[in-house]
């Protein structure tokens, strides 16, 4: 309960702070200063290299460097389909579908 009221209404919260000279980030978690330092100031990082022949790129998060090898490679990749008939588009991101079918389908057009 204690832990929920500091969460959620900022009850009784213990901010834990940055100690990085100008950085003002806090967080009510000590968890997420390591991961705000690895992610900001490149502290005590753990680098996920990619390991395909000639590939230099690195990422601190293992999931960014599965991201990068589906979109780069072609490593595990799920292709996703439009499903309207007649259409053979295809494509790696879901976001990209998504724009697709508003543009080629009109389908979930938003007008602003």
């Amino acid at each position: 309960m204690k832990r929920h009221k500091a969460a959620k209404h900022g009850i009784d919260v213990i901010w834990f702070s940055c100690d990085q000279g100008g950085c003002d980030y806090k967080a009510k978690v000590a968890g997420s200063i390591k991961q705000h330092k690895a992610d900001v100031h490149d502290i005590d990082v753990r680098w996920h290299h990619c390991d395909q022949d000639g590939c230099n790129y690195k990422a601190k998060q293992a999931s960014a460097l599965k991201v990068h090898k589906q979109l780069v490679h072609d490593i595990n990749v799920r292709w996703r389909r439009c499903d309207q008939d007649g259409c053979d588009y295809k494509t790696k991101r879901a976001d990209d579908l998504k724009k697709h079918k508003a543009d080629v389908h009109d389908i979930d057009v938003r007008w602003h």
